[in-house]
């Protein structure tokens, strides 16, 4: 059984520092918790409407059986590459953008009043149990933006204690808790002030009290150090038991001086724990500034219908392209149908250099 647990600043697999006595460059690896968002693992549409926009180009067809198979295939190869943990969510994430189908998708593992749907749940179990296979951790997230409109405060509270009732019920001790991803954005949506930044430290206190058998994080948006959006308050930081945060939009001077400044406020400084980007980008340059300050960093690749992803010096706007139409050549991990193997420019330039900070083999896929 894969056991999560942390110790000061480092994350342990099975009592063991993850990379143990890996440094590089001067740097310590040991401890970190490199990830991939892979929010569409148990992705779903009940929506008639949308749910032909995720059809797969060999088929003509949207499977999620085939969806979360090809995704438990392909953790293996991500494994070897040295990828311990990667993020899914009981509502999945941004599948496009466009407002005409982000407004109207319907990837939700509940109803409108928080009951959790069977076969969302058994999805979900079966990446947990792969993951646990493979010695993986699953960051999972519970709450997303775009489906809370939909549900007044008392079904939100109950998605959460379904959620984890059910996690708590598999038996895996595999899986830490992202209570709501990028809470700024749960507020703007659903208006709820459980999800202002500075309160969000009760929602993690209040689960953790009846669920304690789990580590708690919650995530904010992209990080400005200049202006503070989205730079974890104090009372967070000092609640979780690890800092998450993200790195969407952000270049890598001004991710060094937000992480800067995390590491140097006294709530951290009080309490050092880990902190994980588990959103960022496919910009290496990122990856690069992260792991040498000690902080885990997440794989983010929009693929299709995404904003801009940056990677080295130049942008890629993925919205001004046509859908692949090969399954083969399917960009991303995040808008479906996905392929989840290590199959284009930007998986395998992460993929490949994960594996040489962390000392893995890699398994020739890079």
């Amino acid at each position: 059984m894969t056991i999560v647990s942390i110790s000061g600043s480092e994350f342990l697999i099975a009592d063991q520092p993850t990379y143990v006595d890996r440094f590089v460059e001067g740097h310590k690896v040991q401890g970190l918790l490199f990830n991939v968002r892979a929010v569409q693992a148990t992705f779903d549409d009940a929506n008639p409407g949308t749910r032909h926009l995720w059809a797969y180009p060999d088929t003509g067809e949207w499977d999620p059986e085939r969806n979360v198979d090809e995704f438990c295939d392909a953790l293996e190869s991500w494994r070897d590459h040295g990828v311990l943990g990667f993020t899914i969510n009981f509502q999945g994430g941004g599948a496009y953008f466009a407002p005409e189908t982000y407004e109207q998708f319907d990837n939700n593992g509940f109803t409108s009043e928080g009951e959790l749907k069977p076969a969302y749940a058994s999805r979900i179990e079966r990446v947990v149990a792969r993951a646990d296979e493979l010695g993986m951790v699953v960051i999972a997230g519970l709450l997303y933006c775009v489906h809370l409109k939909k549900m007044t405060e008392s079904a939100i509270w109950r998605v959460c204690d379904q959620a984890l009732a059910f996690l708590e019920g598999t038996g895996r001790k595999n899986v830490v808790i992202e209570v709501a991803n990028e809470v700024e954005v749960c507020l703007r949506h659903s208006g709820y002030e459980m999800f202002r930044p500075e309160l969000t430290h009760e929602m993690v206190v209040r689960l953790r009290e009846t669920y304690p058998g789990f580590l708690y994080s919650a995530s904010q948006g992209g990080m400005d150090v200049e202006t503070g959006r989205c730079m974890p308050p104090p009372s967070l930081i000092d609640a979780v038991d690890f800092v998450l945060v993200h790195g969407n939009g952000t270049r890598a001077p001004q991710l060094d001086a937000a992480l800067k400044a995390i590491l140097a406020t006294p709530a951290y400084r009080a309490n050092p724990k880990p902190i994980v980007i588990n959103e960022d980008s496919p910009g290496m340059p990122n990856f690069e500034v992260a792991w040498r300050h000690g902080v885990s960093w997440g794989y983010f690749d929009q693929g299709f219908g995404g904003a801009q992803a940056w990677g080295g010096d130049s942008y890629i706007d993925y919205r001004s392209r046509s859908r692949e139409d090969v399954y083969e050549n399917l960009s991303g991990f995040q808008t479906p149908p996905v392929n989840w193997c290590i199959n284009t420019e930007h998986k395998r330039a992460f993929f490949k250099r994960v594996a040489e900070v962390t000392g893995y083999p890699g398994d020739g896929s890079s």
